[in-house]
């Protein structure tokens, strides 16, 4: 484990699997009150490996600031994956047109298979 954290309605927890890959585990909503945190873990995360996965199954609501911090994120680690389940989190990744230039998978298994490649 990176780190943990998170605030104001949002936990984080970063991991560094064996073969290397880095997975971001967030839980709650990334708004105003917790990007800060969420584009922290991010940064760091991407110094760690070049395969990043962020896996925001439980996350309940993305606003368009945590949607920034992942567009930076794949700049940086252009094999980061993203897991997302949720309607509002699918929605903003449709509406927002990030989702054409993140990868977005609805398994965790499928963006490890995506950020392994």
């Amino acid at each position: 484990m990176l780190q943990s954290g998170g605030g104001a309605g949002l936990t984080l927890l970063t991991t560094v699997r064996d073969d290397a890959l880095v997975l971001v585990t967030a839980a709650g909503e990334i708004d105003a009150a917790s990007v800060g945190d969420f584009r922290l873990v991010l940064a760091q995360a991407c110094g760690v490996g070049d395969k990043l996965v962020v896996d925001l199954s439980r996350v309940r609501f993305l606003s368009c600031a945590g949607l920034r911090a992942l567009e930076e994120a794949s700049r940086e680690r252009p094999a980061l994956s993203v897991v997302a389940t949720g309607r509002l989190v699918l929605r903003a990744f449709d509406v927002s047109g990030v989702g054409d230039a993140v990868d977005v998978r609805p398994r965790l298994t499928e963006a490890c298979a995506f950020a392994r490649a």
